[in-house]
């Protein structure tokens, strides 16, 4: 019997890891470079509509506004309705913006196509993880999630060459055509063919993988089918603790793009040595990724290994206000690992955030944490530019300032503690009676 059991639990593990995680990995991949392509065609376009500085900034960062729009309704849809068929809905529409971008000829319309494309975008990902949360146990949602955060490393090594290459042969217009539409086809098919919303509902798991899924979420106090209310989610301080957490991640990974990749160009030179360097942080950010959620639980620790991670974020952007631009292997050696630890903490976190958000708040807290948390990627540039301004255009205050929020973000985390340690050491009534599973959540805390 217990050869048995370990069979199923093997091969439900793999399918999940193979058949569901990957897919979510795409498309979140493909609506991550629709989003962040803009930044290789803003010297075309400012040239082509005559932007200023200022004009290609709101262009670039209306997006967010939309992108707050449909953050908690993504949310609470997919997990009252269902992800697969709001997904499929923004998948097509998202594609149509982003194309739209390619017909656009004044400021106007491309602000309407960024603006049309954020909202689009806004409610893909709180779908995508409730799905993640739908497939995964705590006890192995922190690897799920990192794996999924590899959208992030994977988008920014495919963008990089694919637009410059079309930008070579054709120009921005054809970029955003061929980027958004193309995709469409593959991810679209991909997404109706493969994902389920529910172990239940997939036809291709067998009786006994159906029932260790859903029993080991029940094991965990989960409960099967969400039941949310927004109101409920607006109403929960611990969904706020986790936006303001979010917020400030966000506002420190900023402080990371600002300053290292401008070294990186003053230490190295010459553009390819740039292109060739800049990929070494992104692959040593996968890594990070998957090491990090894989230990935390294997391990457990959710709550030490995100501290820790953010702690060496904010030592490294601190630091680099000490680099200069001749110590270059030194800058590389900061942006390597500092790129690793803006993004490693994302697992345990959200695997924190869906252990610890009560049942009530469960889709739309989610939306909430993830479109708050956004709005540092807007606020923050502005705060950056103020700083460096004030300090005579360096960026040697301005990181100070970043690292101190990483900071501040890892103190934030550290009482959560006690709360998911709690969460975690009691089973449910009615759950299993051996205590393994049990055992096994409660060291995650």
């Amino acid at each position: 019997m217990a050869t048995q059991t370990s069979n199923v639990r093997s091969w439900s593990e793999m399918k999940r890891w193979t058949r569901i995680l990957p897919v979510i990995v795409i498309i979140y991949v493909i609506c991550y470079i629709d989003r962040s392509n803009i930044s290789f065609a803003l010297p075309h376009l400012q040239q082509d509509m005559h932007l200023s500085g200022a004009q290609a900034g709101f262009a670039t960062g209306i997006f967010f506004w939309g992108y707050l729009l449909l953050q908690v309704p993504g949310g609470y849809l997919a997990e009252r309705w269902s992800a697969k068929r709001w997904i499929t809905i923004l998948l097509v529409l998202w594609s149509m913006a982003a194309v739209a971008s390619g017909f656009t000829h004044n400021l106007t319309e491309l602000v309407l196509a960024r603006f049309l494309l954020g909202v689009a975008e806004g409610g893909v990902q709180p779908a995508l993880m409730a799905t993640i949360r739908a497939w995964f146990p705590f006890a192995e949602r922190s690897q799920a999630y990192a794996i999924f955060k590899l959208y992030t490393p994977i988008s920014a090594i495919i963008a990089a060459p694919a637009a410059g290459m079309i930008l070579t042969y054709a120009d921005w217009r054809w970029m955003f055509i061929i980027m958004g539409g193309a995709p469409l086809i593959f991810g679209l098919a991909a997404w109706l063919l493969l994902i389920r919303d529910t172990p239940a509902k997939a036809e291709w798991l067998s009786d006994n993988e159906r029932n260790y899924i859903e029993k080991s979420r029940t094991a965990e106090g989960e409960p099967l089918k969400q039941s949310g209310t927004v109101k409920a989610a607006f109403r929960s301080p611990i969904v706020w603790l986790f936006a303001l957490i979010y917020t400030l991640t966000q506002l420190g990974l900023l402080g990371l793009s600002m300053w290292l990749p401008s070294m990186l160009k003053t230490a190295f030179h010459t553009d390819l040595k740039v292109g060739i360097f800049a990929i070494l942080p992104q692959i040593a950010a996968g890594v990070a990724i998957v090491l990090i959620g894989r230990s935390a639980d294997r391990r457990g620790g959710h709550i030490t290994h995100m501290a820790s991670v953010l702690g060496v974020g904010a030592v490294v952007l601190a630091g680099a206000s000490l680099i200069s631009a001749q110590q270059k292997w030194l800058v590389l050696g900061a942006m390597i690992l500092g790129t690793a630890a803006s993004i490693a903490w994302y697992g345990p976190f959200w695997a924190t955030v869906t252990k610890l958000t009560p049942v009530a708040a469960a889709g739309a807290g989610i939306g909430i944490i993830n479109g708050v948390g956004n709005l540092g990627g807007f606020i923050g540039p502005y705060v950056g530019g103020w700083l460096s301004d004030i300090s005579g255009g360096g960026y040697a205050l301005t990181q100070v300032f970043f690292g101190l929020v990483f900071g501040v973000a890892a103190l934030l985390v550290l009482p959560l503690r006690k709360k998911l340690r709690e969460a975690t050491s009691t089973p449910p009534v009615g759950a299993g009676t051996d205590g393994s599973e049990e055992a096994r959540v409660a060291s995650s805390a």
